[in-house]
């Protein structure tokens, strides 16, 4: 019975021991974007403007582009003209620049100003990989600048 108890308290002591070493050893926690977090790779890389983008998002989702519709027109005027303004930003910077400004969200939760007064400002674009990738597909083949894609009826 006395080996059995100098085994069992041999075997906790290794544990624990162990348990502190793997505290102390650990690096220091770091976040970062990966390929698809929290934008899409395929966001990054698309040539398409945002209403391009829009209409092939409309036609190849349209569950998930009505709901970011009717998200949007039940913001003040104001949010809903920084999430515009935001956007159009977005599609304007380089693959390069897209990727740092997916960094600095990942890593910085202040980072982005539009998202403290609406925190799915940019779900139609970035949320969801599935939509992203249907609309990324095809977007091309939508006529570039049609502001009219941002004029969805939306019922009161």
């Amino acid at each position: 019975m006395k080996g059995l108890r100098n085994i069992a308290l041999r075997s906790g002591l290794t544990a624990a021991a162990l348990g502190v070493a793997a505290t102390t050893m650990a690096g220091t926690a770091a976040a970062d974007a990966t390929d698809d977090f929290p934008i899409p790779h395929r966001m990054i890389i698309t040539t398409c403007d945002t209403e391009q983008y829009m209409a092939a998002a409309r036609d190849t989702s349209p569950v998930y582009f009505e709901r970011y519709m009717i998200d949007r027109s039940n913001r003040p005027g104001d949010v809903q003209q920084q999430a515009f303004d935001r956007i159009h930003w977005f599609f304007s910077l380089d693959p390069v620049a897209r990727r740092q400004y997916s960094e600095d969200t990942a890593t910085n939760v202040y980072y982005e100003n539009v998202a403290t007064h609406w925190g799915n400002w940019a779900k139609l674009f970035f949320n969801n990989k599935g939509v992203v990738a249907k609309a990324t597909d095809v977007c091309m083949n939508y006529a570039p600048g049609d502001m009219s894609v941002w004029d969805w009826p939306v019922a009161r």
